[in-house]
């Protein structure tokens, strides 16, 4: 009886090279230990792993690691909170918050996910117009009080 080679030959293929006009997307680490204080601003996906305190921008996505600790108010496309934020989020499309995020700030965005165990203290507004007409805190008025000319009532000693 003769046996046949029912293995699959596996011819060795070459990938194809991406064609040139598709730039290969980038994202930027900001590393654990890595401290920094002013404005970030990104087109493509940033991980922030380190400490950061200003102003972050970024045009796709802005992801606090575990690790990190954001002092900032954010501004993208998309934001992925695993750490620590304490500031204004503002998202075009969607915030997720993961089960070890800690957020405390008004948050304005299209859509969002808030996983069991986040921890969340502020405001939020949700709506496709919410991300679109967000205001930075310095440039919002404080709603004024009404002044009035009365004295107080008189407090009565015993």
């Amino acid at each position: 009886m003769a046996f046949k080679d029912l293995r699959v030959r596996s011819e060795r293929q070459e990938p194809e090279p991406a064609p040139a006009s598709q730039p290969k997307p980038s994202m930027t680490y900001i590393d654990e230990g890595c401290e920094f204080s002013g404005q970030l601003r990104f087109k493509d996906t940033v991980r922030i792993d380190g400490r950061i305190e200003g102003e972050i921008q970024s045009q796709n996505t802005v992801v606090v690691g575990p690790t990190g600790i954001v002092r900032a108010r954010i501004e993208s496309d998309s934001v992925v909170v695993l750490g620590v934020v304490e500031g204004d989020i503002i998202a075009r499309r969607k915030i997720t918050l993961h089960e070890t995020a800690q957020v405390t700030g008004e948050i304005r965005t299209a859509g969002i996910v808030i996983e069991e165990g986040a921890r969340f203290k502020g405001r939020i507004a949700i709506g496709s117009d919410a991300a679109t007409t967000a205001q930075p805190e310095a440039s919002r008025k404080p709603a004024s009080r009404p002044v009035t000319s009365e004295a107080p009532p008189p407090v009565a000693t015993v």
